[in-house]
C-alpha cells in the first residue's frame, strides 16, 4: 500500500474525465472504499474510473484525496494522531452530508470497517446508498447489516459505468449472509 502513489493515480484518472458527456442534473457522490490492501486499492481505482465515465455522475468525492492537512495517514510514521483523525472524520461526515448519494465498495474477503461506518452514516442521514460487493460473496458471505443497509447493489465495479444514478431502484441482495 502506497497512499502517495494511489493519490497520484486517482488524480491522473480525474484529469482524463470528459465532463462534456455529463447529463444535466448529474449527481455528486461520496465514494466509500478501503485502500488498505492491494485488492482494495484496485477496487477503488476501478470504481473511480467507471464512475468517472458515468454520465449521471457529476462529481466524485474520494476521502483519500481530501485528508486533513493533505496527509494520507496523519504522520510520517503512518500513525494517525488525534487532531488528524478528528478532522478527517469531520471532513468525511460533511462530504457525505453534501453528497447526493454514497457508493460503497466492499471486498467480500475483507470488508473495510471505515467503509461500513460511512455506509451506516449515509443510511442514518437518509443519503441513498448503492453498494458493490466484489469477490466471491458465496464463499465470503456479507454481513447482513451491510447487505440490507443499502438501497441497491451491483455485482461488479464494471456495472458502475452504466448504472443509472437518476433511478436508484432497490433490488434484492443475492449472495450469502452472515
Amino acid at each position: 500500500m502506497n497512499e502517495a502513489k494511489l493519490i497520484k493515480e486517482l488524480e491522473e484518472i480525474s484529469r482524463h474525465v470528459d465532463n462534456s458527456k455529463k447529463l444535466p442534473g448529474a449527481k455528486n457522490i461520496y465514494l466509500a472504499a478501503g485502500w488498505f490492501s492491494d485488492h482494495q486499492e484496485q477496487l477503488l481505482k476501478k470504481a473511480f474510473t467507471k464512475l468517472s465515465a458515468n454520465p449521471t455522475i457529476a462529481h466524485i468525492h474520494v476521502p483519500l484525496l481530501h485528508q486533513y492537512g493533505g496527509v494520507a495517514l496523519g504522520t510520517s510514521n503512518n500513525t494517525p494522531d488525534f487532531e488528524w483523525g478528528a478532522m478527517t472524520y469531520k471532513a468525511d461526515i460533511k462530504a457525505i452530508d453534501n453528497s447526493d448519494l454514497t457508493v460503497a465498495v466492499f471486498e467480500a474477503e475483507d470488508a473495510d470497517t471505515g467503509t461500513a461506518m460511512e455506509l451506516g452514516y449515509s443510511v442514518a442521514s437518509h443519503t441513498p446508498v448503492v453498494s458493490v460487493f466484489a469477490g466471491n460473496i458465496d464463499e465470503h458471505p456479507i454481513n447482513l447489516m451491510l447487505s440490507f443497509g443499502t438501497d441497491a447493489h451491483v455485482t461488479s465495479t464494471d456495472a458502475l459505468a452504466d448504472y443509472d444514478f437518476f433511478d436508484i431502484t432497490p433490488n434484492k441482495y443475492m449472495g450469502k449472509l452472515i
